[in-house]
C-alpha cells in the first residue's frame, strides 16, 4: 500500500458502497464529491463533499496510509490542515489532532477495499516487461485503449509545442520566424536538428526575406552561416557563394556558427546537412507565405505540395562542396515532407489553434497527424506484437507518447488502461 494508490482508490471510489461507509465514531458517511487532488502544499483533495450524519460537509479531505504518518508528517503543527472534514486512512492506527487540539471524523478504508487491487497493482509495479500492463493489456477494453491513445496525442503536442512557446518569447511572437526555426530544426532530422536550430536563430529572417528572390543569395546566406564557406574554392558556384558570403557577413556584421556542429558520418548522402541546408534554401527561395498556407491547408496533400522541391543547379552532381557526384534530383522524398509536417506542421498548427483560441486549427492538426502514415521504430514494433498494427502516425506517436511518460516511470495510476485494470474486480 502507498500513498499514491490510497488517493487513487479514494479519487475514483475503488471502494465498497455495498454497505454504508462509516467512520471510525461509528458515523455515516455518504461520498457526494471526493474532491480534487491537489498537487501543490496542503491537503490532499480540495473542494469535496460529504454527508456525515446527515449534515453536509463541504472541505477538504486529507489521505494517509496510517493514521499515525499525521504525525510523522507534522500535520498538526499545520493551520493548513485545521479545517479538514474528514481524514481518509487505510489503517487507523493512532488518534489525531490539529494545531488548536480539535479532532475531525476518520475513514478507514481497509474493510472496504478488495484486495485482489492491492494484487493487481503489486503486479503492475513489479513488472520487468516492456511494458507494465504486457502480460494483462489484452484484458483491457479496446475503447479504454482508444480513448488513452487520443488523449496521449494531445498530451504529445502539448509537450512538442514547449519550445515553439519559448521561441514565441524569444521572437516577439513572430509566428513567421517561429515556424522558420521549427522547419529548420525539422530539416535537421535528429543528428543534426540543433545545428539547424542554431543556424536559424543566428540567421535573421529579415535578411531571408530580402533576398529571398535571389537565389545564389539566399544559399550563400546560409551556407555561409552555417560555416561551410569560410575557404576559397576552385568551383566556380562555390566560389561565387563565398564571395557573396564575405560581402554579407562584413555589412550585417554576421557570425557564423561553427562548421564542426555538423554530423555526416553514418548518414547516407541523400541526408547529408548539405543537402538539405540546399533543400532549406529552395524551400525559402520558392515559398512565399508558408505559416500563412500551412494554416489554411485543407488538406494532407495541400501540405505536400508546400515541400515539393528540388535543389539548385550545383548540387544536382554533388553532396558536398568540392566533391563531384553522378548527376541526380535531390527533391524531397515523400518521407521527409511526412517528417517535417509531423516535426514542423503539426504542433506549429496546434499551438497556434490553442493560443488563438481556434479548437479547428488544434482538431486540423490532429487530423493531419491520423493521415500520416504510421512511424516504424523498435518501440513501435513491440507494441505492435501486444495491441496490433498502428493505423497511422497519431497512434505511433500516441504509443510513443504512453511509452516514455506513464510506461517506463510505471505512472499506471495516472493511465487510462492502468485505471481499468486496477477497477476490475472491485466491490462495487
Amino acid at each position: 500500500m502507498t500513498e499514491n494508490l490510497l488517493q487513487f482508490i479514494w479519487q475514483h471510489r475503488l471502494y465498497s458502497t455495498k454497505e454504508p461507509l462509516q467512520s471510525t465514531e461509528g458515523e455515516t458517511i455518504i461520498v457526494l464529491h471526493p474532491g480534487s487532488l491537489n498537487t501543490h502544499a496542503g491537503p490532499d483533495f480540495l473542494e469535496a463533499r460529504i454527508v456525515l450524519n446527515n449534515t453536509l460537509w463541504a472541505g477538504n479531505i486529507e489521505v494517509h496510509v496510517k493514521s499515525s504518518d499525521w504525525i510523522l508528517h507534522q500535520h498538526q503543527k499545520d493551520e493548513n490542515y485545521d479545517r479538514l472534514i474528514l481524514h481518509v486512512v487505510y489503517n487507523n492506527d493512532a488518534g489525531i489532532s490539529t494545531s488548536k487540539g480539535s479532532i475531525f471524523s476518520t475513514l478507514e478504508l481497509k474493510s472496504y477495499v478488495d484486495e485482489s487491487l492491492f494484487d493487481r497493482y503489486k503486479q503492475l509495479m513489479e513488472s520487468n516487461r516492456f511494458i507494465p500492463c504486457e502480460s494483462i493489456i489484452g484484458s483491457v477494453p479496446s475503447l479504454t485503449i482508444q480513448i488513452q491513445l487520443e488523449r496521449m496525442v494531445a498530451e504529445r503536442l502539448e509537450e512538442k509545442t514547449g519550445r515553439i512557446l519559448e521561441l514565441l518569447t524569444l521572437k516577439n511572437n513572430n509566428w513567421q520566424e517561429v515556424f522558420y526555426i521549427q522547419l529548420a530544426r525539422a530539416f535537421g532530422i535528429h543528428i543534426n536538428q540543433d545545428a539547424f536550430e542554431r543556424l536559424a536563430l543566428q540567421t535573421p529572417l529579415h535578411l531571408k526575406k530580402k533576398y529571398k528572390n535571389q537565389q545564389p543569395i539566399i544559399e550563400a546566406l546560409l551556407f555561409g552561416q552555417a560555416g561551410f564557406l569560410s575557404d576559397y574554392f576552385d568551383e566556380a558556384y562555390p566560389d561565387l557563394l563565398h564571395s557573396e558570403y564575405q560581402y554579407l557577413k562584413k555589412l550585417y556584421d554576421l557570425e557564423p556558427i561553427s562548421v564542426h556542429l555538423w554530423k555526416f558520418l553514418r548518414l547516407r548522402p541523400a541526408n547529408f546537412p548539405t543537402i538539405r541546408l540546399a533543400q532549406f534554401a529552395q524551400l525559402i527561395f520558392q515559398s512565399t507565405h508558408l505559416f500563412s498556407k500551412m494554416v489554411n491547408a485543407q488538406s494532407l496533400n495541400d501540405l505536400e505540395n508546400l515541400f515539393d522541391i528540388d535543389v539548385s543547379g550545383y548540387w544536382l552532381n554533388h553532396y558536398t562542396f568540392r566533391d563531384e557526384s553522378a548527376h541526380r534530383k535531390k527533391h524531397l522524398g515523400k518521407s521527409f515532407i511526412h517528417t517535417l509536417i509531423s516535426n514542423a506542421v503539426v504542433p506549429s498548427l496546434f499551438i497556434y489553434g490553442k493560443l488563438q483560441g481556434k479548437s479547428n486549427l488544434c482538431e486540423k492538426a490532429i487530423y493531419f497527424l491520423q493521415q500520416l502514415p504510421a512511424e516504424s521504430n523498435q518501440i513501435i514494433r513491440k507494441w505492435e506484437s501486444k495491441m496490433g498494427v498502428a493505423k497511422n502516425a497519431a497512434d505511433t506517436q500516441a504509443l510513443l507518447q504512453l511509452h516514455k511518460k506513464y510506461c517506463i516511470p510505471k505512472k499506471c495510476l495516472s493511465c487510462g488502461i492502468g485505471y481499468h485494470i486496477l477497477k476490475q474486480g472491485d466491490k462495487k
